[in-house]
């Protein structure tokens, strides 16, 4: 059913509100019960409402939802928020230290249908205001967006930095007092905003307990001239989803969409085997195993059947066995362990300290004090192995080593040993510190094959055991020990994967052939489904196109109304208004016919830019009068650029017919849109606003006078 609105002898069509997902789902169940689809396209069809899932579970093999599934698991109907009522009117807005808008500045409407136009010149603040309330509501502008970020940082007016603040009071018909809308500014960055609202009964909460997200991308109760341009040719896929939103059709373009990359899906796996059959070739010949030739054969069978993936399946299972001689060198070489990185710097900062500390004792009395004291232990040692040769081994002296002097002796080294302590203490971590590095050092095992890269390391490596030197010993053990490390352990991580892959070269090309056989198998079995998927389809989508078409048809009525107003004398007809495409190539189709020759689909280029503009307003405004929509106001910001006059006069009309209905604000500067309205006689309230170089915005009173507003 749709509800006539009649105005001036001009008729405008309100809306029916919107069907819910169940509705649509039941609409599509109603055609699916009187078509012709076997079982396994309908199966595909009642999927395509479950989504991605569930059609990846029927083509698992999976059952096909029941059709009362699919009513149960429809999106209900969508309602407002319960401490809103619906639909809100603008009754205030307030603004402070925003944009070009400095100390605070208030626009007062009346709460109702009607059309008021705020006119003044550019940088008068108009945008401002419009943008406020945009702000206020969204936190966010479409239109800054577009603009550098240098632009889009200057949303503080640089007159009033104090203070930036935007209100919006909003009223509706039977409530108790209005509800107000705040967001307020506290830090530098334009995400610092704070929003909350203020229901009539005192109560207050955040901005998202209206339950206006989806509603406000939905119906979009504002439009900038820039958001006009972008409205037809601006991506094609944003003006489609929010028609069919509007139109209560996003669950029917869902699901198509869904089942076309089904489709899509299907038929990629069913070529994939094919497209990638040159490569598996193109590899297999680089292999010497004889297994890869065979691969190769059989893949190179024509005729039906062909190729045999149960024999190329066992072919790619054939692992076949390892070398005994290599495989107890690779397990070997597995458990083969190798000083720990934390062991190898203990020593070398040991033989770094004992060579400091031997080169510290060297020359000193102490040093002195140890070598006598060390050579006459050793003559005493030589002495009581000999007692009775008394000559010196060293001078040849005879009865030099008497018992007399080894009294003597043993009293000097009792005397020196205090003294040689420390350069004792020296020598002694000297050599410990040797007997570390030569027990690091371990010869390389017999059954390491010398001419690998860890055989030739470890080689140099036990070589380190004849150097005596500690500063040298240090720096070999530090770095052949870095690289002997290294060796091992891309040895021993080689060896574990040769060993888990026992096939060697064979392993690689036989996982390249199991997958092939693995993707062939699914192609198969995809072939079979895609038949019945693709007639799925193809009825879907022309069960959708009838759905589509009868929710559009009010709504396209509408556009036409609009547009025959603003075409004025133009030869230049609207032929229709089209949801064409899914995916990623949906987009709204408008068929203009041009002094009679007709053009699908190819407006913007028949238009000019005046005209061009007057048809994305042809299809916006409809929108607002849509049932569904909980708002009744609409603001328009310089929508008359690039018009002529003819067409500003039409414009007039329109705003003036939609405004009986709705809340219209229009800002412009351009005058020629009220002096249409006064020439007209068209009900309106004018306001005039202005700005001064302090950012200082005041809006004049509505002339009610010359102008009457139509009552409420």
């Amino acid at each position: 059913m749709v509800t006539t609105l009649t105005t001036g002898g001009e008729t405008f069509a309100e809306e029916p509100p919107p069907p819910d997902g169940a509705a649509t789902a039941a609409a599509v169940l109603g055609l699916l019960a009187r078509s012709p689809l076997d079982a396994g396209a309908r199966g595909w069809v009642l999927a395509a409402f479950g989504g991605d899932e569930a059609l990846d579970a029927l083509a698992r093999g999976g059952p096909a939802p029941e059709p009362s599934d699919i009513l149960h698991g429809a999106p209900e109907p969508r309602r407002g928020a319960a401490d809103t009522p619906r639909p809100v009117f603008l009754s205030r807005i307030e603004v402070q230290g925003f944009r070009g808008i400095g100390s605070p500045a208030a626009l007062d409407l009346a709460p109702g249908p009607g059309l008021t136009v705020v006119v003044g010149r550019n940088g008068s603040g108009k945008s401002s205001i419009a943008e406020a309330v945009e702000a206020a509501l969204t936190g966010r502008n479409l239109r800054w967006d577009a603009m550098p970020t240098a632009w889009r940082d200057g949303w503080r007016n640089l007159h009033h930095p104090e203070r930036t603040e935007v209100a919006v009071e909003l009223s509706a018909p039977g409530t108790d007092g209005p509800l107000r809308a705040t967001r307020m500014w506290d830090g530098d960055s334009v995400r610092s905003a704070r929003g909350r609202v203020e229901f009539p009964d005192g109560s207050t909460g955040p901005l998202r307990s209206l339950g206006w997200g989806p509603d406000l991308d939905r119906y979009r109760p504002f439009l900038s001239y820039d958001e006009l341009g972008r409205a037809v040719n601006g991506r094609a896929a944003e003006l489609y989803d929010t028609l069919t939103a509007v139109l209560g059709l996003t669950g029917l373009a869902d699901a198509e969409r869904a089942l076309a990359k089904a489709c899509s899906k299907l038929t990629r796996m069913r070529d994939r085997p094919r497209r990638d059959l040159d490569h598996l070739l193109a590899r297999l010949r680089e292999s010497t195993d004889p297994r890869a030739a065979r691969a190769v054969e059989l893949l190179s069978e024509q005729g039906p059947g062909a190729p045999d993936l149960d024999r190329l399946a066992a072919l790619a299972a054939d692992d076949g066995p390892a070398d005994p001689e290599a495989e107890r060198v690779l397990r070997r070489l597995r458990r083969l362990s190798v000083p720990e990185r934390s062991l190898i710097a203990d020593v070398v900062n040991e033989l770094r300290g004992a060579a400091m500390e031997l080169a510290m004792a060297a020359g000193t009395k102490g040093d002195r004090a140890r070598g006598v004291a060390e050579l006459l232990t050793r003559a005493l040692e030589y002495h009581e192995r000999h007692p009775a040769d008394s000559a010196c081994p060293t001078c040849g002296a005879d009865g030099a080593l008497g018992d007399d002097w080894a009294r003597r002796a043993r009293a000097e080294i009792d005397r020196l040993r205090p003294a040689a302590e420390s350069a004792s203490a020296a020598y002694g971590r000297a050599e410990d510190a040797r007997d570390q590095a030569r027990f690091l050092m371990a010869p390389k095992p017999s059954w390491l094959p010398a001419d690998s890269d860890l055989g030739r390391v470890w080689t140099e490596w036990e070589e380190g055991a004849g150097i005596t030197d500690l500063v040298e010993l240090a720096e070999h053990i530090e770095t052949t020990g870095r690289r002997l490390r290294s060796a091992a352990l891309a040895a021993r991580k080689d060896a574990g994967r040769r060993l888990d892959d026992p096939a060697g070269d064979w392993g690689e090309y036989a996982e390249m052939l199991s997958a092939w056989v693995e993707d062939a198998r699914a192609a198969v079995k995809a072939d079979g489904l895609l038949v019945s998927a693709r007639e799925a389809l193809d009825w879907f989508s022309a069960a959708a196109k009838e759905i589509r078409d009868e929710r559009l048809r009010p709504l396209a009525a509408q556009t036409e109304h609009v547009w025959q107003r603003l075409r004025q004398e133009r030869h230049i007809d609207l032929e229709s208004l089209r949801l064409v495409g899914r995916g990623a190539r949906r987009r709204v189709a408008v068929d203009v016919a041009v002094d009679g020759a007709e053009g699908e689909g190819n407006a913007p280029g028949l238009l000019s830019q005046g005209e061009f503009q007057a048809l994305a307003l042809s299809i916006c405004l409809p929108r607002t009068l849509a049932a569904g929509n909980p708002f009744g106001f609409l603001l328009l910001d310089d929508p008359v650029q690039a018009m002529d006059t003819e067409t500003v006069e039409g414009l007039a009309g329109v705003l003036a017919e939609v405004g009986a209905h709705r809340q219209i604000v229009v800002f412009t500067h351009d005058t020629r849109l009220p002096d249409a309205l006064r020439r007209l006689g068209l009900p309106a309230d004018l306001r005039a606003i202005e700005r001064d170089a302090m950012s200082n915005v005041r809006v004049a009173p509505p002339d009610l006078a010359e102008h009457p507003r139509r009552p409420v």
